[in-house]
């Protein structure tokens, strides 16, 4: 393989330099709205979102607000939000453990809120909840019984939602697919060891990966890009910046194309 995927003539990385746009559709599967202390975003509400994720050819964002998450805001807010973009975004129903009587309640609204609604969001480690904690059981319990998608987010400092927790949680609960935000950044061994060691439940997710020189090329080694999701933590980080990570790795275009859009369908079902 020559040292640049994208010097191949009519493939989709040489396509996306030459136009600024994907030719296939990218699913987007980790991202936030709204703002957030400490920091300034140039885009972190819908409109904005939504002019920049179509100008890159996003077909869907799966996102969170962040003042849900924070207990700032219901989930049912963040639906009428998005109502008007014709299925662009798509919601994880925020949990944060620490306000039991509005995940009961979200959680009985949710088949009310389809389609847009399509899973549901952790932030153990902010929150200093481990996943394994039974403040986290109706939401899991519930999340098994409808065989939804479940983002955590993960470090490798992080002990709330990571390496064993998160192989004891998804043998727990086959039925959830775990999307392991940013991949258990910087404990690759353990990042592998979860998929590998869980019944096909268990996904890594690329944000803030992109920007690590052979780190995709790696992982895509260690569990094969059919367990690879990719997204992005936008506003955090740009679309661009992501997309060009992956279409500069040195992997095959079906592994782009795995990680780009193919394994989010699967897991969203959707053609």
């Amino acid at each position: 393989m020559s040292c640049s995927i994208w010097e191949k003539s009519g493939s989709i990385a040489e396509q996306f330099w030459k136009n600024g746009r994907a030719d296939f559709p990218i699913y987007d599967m980790h991202g936030h709205m709204g703002e957030h202390y400490a920091i300034y975003f140039k885009r972190c509400e819908a409109p904005e979102m939504a002019k920049h994720l179509r100008r890159i050819g996003v077909r869907r964002l799966v996102f969170s607000h962040h003042l849900v998450l924070w207990g700032e805001m219901r989930n049912a807010e963040v639906i009428e939000m998005i109502k008007p973009y014709d299925g662009l975004f798509r919601v994880y129903v925020g949990i944060n453990p620490h306000f039991q009587e509005n995940i009961k309640e979200d959680l009985a609204l949710f088949d009310s809120w389809a389609p847009h609604a399509v899973g549901l969001k952790f932030l153990a480690g902010y929150h200093g909840v481990k996943v394994s904690d039974k403040r986290y059981e109706y939401a899991l319990a519930f999340a098994n019984e409808r065989h939804l998608p479940v983002l955590n987010h993960t470090w490798g400092t992080c002990t709330c939602g990571n390496g064993p927790i998160m192989l004891e949680v998804a043998q727990k609960y086959p039925n959830v697919t775990f999307l392991m935000g940013h991949s258990i950044f910087g404990d690759w061994e353990y990042a592998r060891r979860v998929v590998k060691e869980t019944p096909g439940n268990t996904y890594l997710e690329l944000t803030a990966i992109p920007g690590e020189n052979g780190r995709i090329e790696q992982l895509v080694e260690d569990v094969g890009s059919d367990r690879i999701v990719y997204g992005t933590d936008m506003p955090w980080f740009d679309e661009y910046q992501a997309v060009g990570g992956v279409l500069s790795a040195k992997i095959t275009e079906d592994d782009m194309r795995n990680i780009l859009y193919r394994n989010a369908q699967k897991i969203l079902k959707e053609d």
